[in-house]
């Protein structure tokens, strides 16, 4: 029975931490909407942006100032040093590249350094990559640079994402949802931290995307946001993973299929462009969701479009994790998945670049018989 009494409270604890996250992040917005103008942190149209407005850059603050509102009230500060002041200057970074527009290895750099401190401070380091046939496959020191690599491509996985109204915050989102079941499951004090983003992320989102009485986004996240979530995510996922921090740990497998949809985007953008020898460090809009939109979709089209590849990935990736496929098996499915996603995506390409094409053959015939009629 105290047993029983102790999960309702925790249960109701970690609600209570989300629903405050939640109602600082609403509450807060509209105020730093306000003061985005003085300080410089709007996102102005122009280039690659498809906004015709400038639109304040301040949704990574409002997610910053709640979770960590919310996680400075708990006892939580000692157990996740790390994480905490990781996540606080990964934000600074991410601020001075929505004001300063720093150079993209610069930002990398730094982003690096950070990491390495904030996980050494905590000791959270992906140890093992899973069993494969009763042979625990340990990483010994090689856990350290890839551990590291891993936390850099989620960062910018769910950063090259954020390029239209709701798709960053609404697939961070759906991957908050899985990471706060298993972190209930895990029997750790993180399950405080998962459920302040789902809120403070959830808040966000209900700016941030379209909806049908909204004609565009009425505040951007930035890269302060991006950044922040992240890391916090791919922090909690290989968390998650350790014995040593939990009771119930998740297979490390899985966290390819935690982050299947952010990780299939970005291996195929980094593809494209190391194949056709241009930088993986600029910009450019090769991203799915470029991709829908050279379709014809619209915005709201696209995302919800992403937003059910990004469920059904997670899905998938549950499920064989559940019916017990193993180490092996996740890793296999996700590289068939990757691969099938890579095919299909540069199929889409092909499809675009021959309709353009075509436009381009019959625009021409147009103009030279409109030049023979008049001769």
């Amino acid at each position: 029975m105290e047993n029983l009494l102790e999960d309702i409270t925790d249960h109701v604890l970690f609600q209570a931490e989300g629903m405050i996250a939640l109602i600082l992040v609403l509450a807060g917005l509209p105020i730093l909407r306000r003061a985005a103008p003085k300080v410089g942190l709007v996102d102005h149209p122009g280039g690659r942006k498809r906004q015709c407005t400038p639109t304040p850059l301040v949704g990574g603050i409002a997610i910053f100032l709640a979770v960590t509102t919310t996680l400075f009230t708990s006892t939580l500060f000692s157990e996740f040093k790390g994480l905490i002041l990781g996540a606080s200057a990964l934000f600074v970074v991410g601020l001075l590249d929505d004001r300063f527009d720093l150079q993209a290895k610069l930002r990398f750099v730094l982003q690096a350094i950070i990491v390495s401190i904030a996980l050494s401070i905590d000791g959270v380091w992906l140890s093992s990559l899973g069993s494969l046939a009763g042979v625990d496959l340990q990483l010994g020191i090689l856990q350290y640079p890839i551990t590291v690599l891993a936390v850099l491509g989620v960062i910018n996985a769910i950063n090259m994402l954020d390029g239209l109204d709701g798709l960053a915050s609404g697939v961070v989102l759906l991957t908050l949802f899985f990471i706060l079941g298993f972190s209930v499951e895990s029997g750790s004090e993180v399950v405080l931290i998962s459920s302040s983003l789902l809120g403070a992320t959830l808040g966000f989102w209900l700016y941030n995307y379209r909806f049908r009485w909204r004609e565009k986004a009425s505040v951007y996240m930035g890269d302060s946001g991006t950044i922040l979530l992240g890391f916090s995510l791919s922090y909690i996922a290989i968390y998650l993973t350790l014995p040593q921090k939990t009771t119930n740990t998740l297979e490390p497998a899985y966290l390819l299929w935690l982050f299947a949809l952010p990780l299939w985007d970005i291996t195929t953008v980094l593809f494209k462009r190391i194949k056709s020898g241009r930088s993986p460090f600029l910009a450019g809009r090769d991203h799915i969701h470029h991709i829908l939109l050279n379709h014809e979709l619209s915005v709201r089209q696209t995302v919800l479009l992403i937003y059910g590849a990004t469920l059904l990935g997670l899905s998938l990736g549950t499920s064989l994790y559940y019916f017990k496929f193993g180490s092996v098996g996740l890793y296999l499915s996700f590289i068939a998945s990757l691969l099938f996603y890579i095919k299909v995506i540069l199929r889409f390409e092909q499809k675009i670049s021959a309709e353009v094409i075509e436009l381009d053959i019959s625009k021409s015939k147009s103009t030279n018989k409109k030049k023979q009629s008049k001769i």
